[in-house]
């Protein structure tokens, strides 16, 4: 396991998942269509009409917006090779980094998606 200013760090790939699930939209809902023919002949009489009403499972939706700054989020805080010395913990370690990976190692600290090991 790799560590930063001591402490053991993973990805809570539950937490990922809530965060880019808009708010309210449940996979089991249903989406309900209706649709309206009319049906005319050549002197453009109408000879018949049907209502179709069709009813499918929402399935599972994201926020495309959260998912690609959370995901790039994670690639920052993934390909950061900055070598410092973490021995005095994980406050001094980040002041040493920029502020693209201190804005996403806390961003991503803050909704849950990156958390410390016990």
């Amino acid at each position: 396991m790799i560590d930063f200013g001591g402490i053991i760090y993973y990805i809570d790939l539950t937490a990922f998942d809530k965060a880019i699930t808009p708010v309210g939209v449940k996979p089991t809902d249903k989406i309900i269509t209706t649709e309206f023919k009319t049906y005319r002949d050549s002197q453009g009489h109408v000879t018949s009409s049907e209502d179709y009403t069709t009813s499918i499972l929402r399935g599972k939706e994201i926020d495309a917006t959260k998912f690609e700054i959370i995901r790039t989020m994670i690639d920052v805080i993934l390909d950061y090779n900055d070598e410092s010395d973490t021995s005095l913990g994980a406050e001094r370690a980040l002041e040493k980094t920029t502020l693209a990976y201190k804005i996403a190692f806390n961003t991503l600290f803050n909704y849950g998606i990156l958390k410390e090991k016990d």
